[in-house]
């Protein structure tokens, strides 16, 4: 009898369970209130699994970054929290039937903002698959490690790729491009480093991704990193692989992405260890410069005219003119407020629709370049990328896509010449045609397009860098 009692128990929580799952799990989606006027579409997909728990993506649809990791996610069945790391933020919700959810998002310094959630069969909109992105098991071994920079006083975490655990392998450290990034380099949704780690450790290579300082998991403060902070990290990563059995000491690289490929040339100077470098979508001119570069070349793909495009240029030198000769960047907040106070009447001048897309006000505001203020901004604004090229003697590879907007095709033949002007003789570079920053295949070429594009990476251009690794 008894035995009979707890059979039944038994199933009656596992119907519960399911109930439960099949309350919280599916296709969600609304929009997150900013303002009055402001909202975001963001959308969750949560799957009940079968060891139990859940797991989930979230997607912000306006924005086309998709699949960003869920990490934790909690529910009694009707209330619902789902905290997102990689973004800082949580959502916390109620459901008020089977298909609704009222909720809010919340964001660093108590900011929430109100999202309600509805559950769909499927979404009303397109989400990108991403066909390149590798699911576990993996054929490799990969493996969260921990290493730290002790002139820093910081550790950092990340994941380590090994094809076996027999033998050692040359291996490849990546250096992410600007923001605080997570080790895969989520962009769009787009887990580059993910993707390329993915490759390389196919190919025979291992390789270390890891969270920026203070982003993810890593210690620190990324607010406060100079791109020499981040050279001084990548150079401990390098160290930290020096020390592995599973890997050649004598063979460990670097490859940087977009800023990253700034910072690379700075770390291959400071740690000659380091036995080659691979520069993608890099810049050879200060970041000052790149950003009027960037701006000018966006601009006009989104409908703003020369005028308006010249004014923001205009505009940008007289803030840099201000930074570069204040020492403390509060001050220079305060100087520059007034310094552009001589353009409100040209900006008053342009359409209405200008104005938004610039995110100019009437007057000029300063906090619309609250991103230059930034404490690192000021070492990271007027820091030299070619300064350095003469201290990087190993071989190095620089590729990038001849329909990049953020960094132009040109850097690649300056950063080519400068670096065999310092001397090395050891420079491979191309100019891939019809690729955009994330060296994927493009139409246009614009930031907007990212998303849209399903591939993370070009297969040649992933071949190339291959190849070229094979040859050392």
């Amino acid at each position: 009898m008894k035995r009979g009692v707890l059979i039944l128990i038994i199933i009656s929580l596992f119907q519960f369970g399911n109930n439960l799952s099949a309350q919280v799990q599916g296709k969600w989606h609304g929009k997150m209130k900013i303002n009055e006027t402001s909202s975001l579409t963001l959308a969750f997909e949560i799957a009940a699994l079968e060891s139990g728990g859940y797991s989930a993506v979230l997607h912000s649809v306006d924005q086309k970054a998709y699949n960003i990791e869920v990490d934790t996610v909690s529910s009694n069945g009707e209330n619902l929290t789902l905290l997102v790391k990689a973004l800082r933020s949580e959502y916390n919700g109620i459901k008020t039937s089977e298909n609704e959810m009222e909720g809010f998002m919340s964001f660093p310094g108590g900011v929430k903002m109100e999202l309600n959630l509805t559950r769909v069969e499927e979404f009303p909109f397109y989400i990108a698959k991403r066909p390149q992105e590798p699911k576990e098991p993996y054929p490799y071994i990969s493996e969260n490690v921990t290493f730290e920079n002790p002139a820093a006083g910081i550790k950092l975490k990340g994941t380590l790729t090994l094809p076996a655990r027999e033998g050692s392998y040359p291996a490849v450290v990546l250096i992410s491009g600007s923001g605080p990034s997570d080790r895969n380099q989520t962009i769009f949704g787009h887990k580059t480093f993910l993707v390329l780690s993915d490759f390389l450790t196919r190919a025979g290579f291992a390789v270390l991704r890891y969270d920026d300082r203070g982003a993810g998991e890593s210690e620190g403060s990324f607010a406060r990193a100079t791109i020499k902070d981040h050279a001084e990290d990548a150079s401990f990563a390098v160290d930290f692989l020096k020390k592995s059995p599973f890997i050649k000491a004598d063979k460990i690289g670097i490859l940087g992405h977009s800023l990253g490929g700034d910072i690379a040339p700075v770390t291959a100077s400071i740690n000659p260890d380091i036995s080659f470098v691979i520069l993608m979508a890099g810049s050879a001119l200060p970041l000052s410069e790149v950003i009027i570069e960037q701006c000018e070349a966006i601009y006009p793909t989104i409908g703003i005219s020369d005028v308006a495009t010249n004014l923001n240029s205009e505009i940008l030198r007289k803030i840099y003119s201000v930074i570069k000769v204040e020492e403390d960047i509060k001050d220079a907040k305060s100087k520059a407020a007034i310094a552009i106070e001589e353009f409100n009447t040209r900006s008053a001048g342009l359409s209405e629709e200008e104005r938004k897309k610039l995110g100019y006000s009437t007057p000029l505001n300063i906090n619309a370049w609250d991103d230059l203020f930034i404490p690192y901004m000021k070492y990271d604004l007027f820091h030299d990328n070619s300064e350095y090229f003469s201290k990087v003697n190993c071989p190095v590879l620089v590729i990038g896509g001849d329909k990049d907007l953020q960094v132009l095709s040109h850097h690649v033949n300056l950063i080519k010449d400068g670096l065999e002007k310092g001397g090395n003789r050891k420079v491979t570079s191309k100019l891939y045609p019809g690729k955009n920053h994330l060296m994927q295949d493009a139409t246009t070429g614009k930031p907007s397009e990212y998303g849209d594009i399903e591939i993370t990476i070009a297969p040649d251009v992933v071949a190339d860098i291959v190849n070229w690794l094979k040859k050392l």
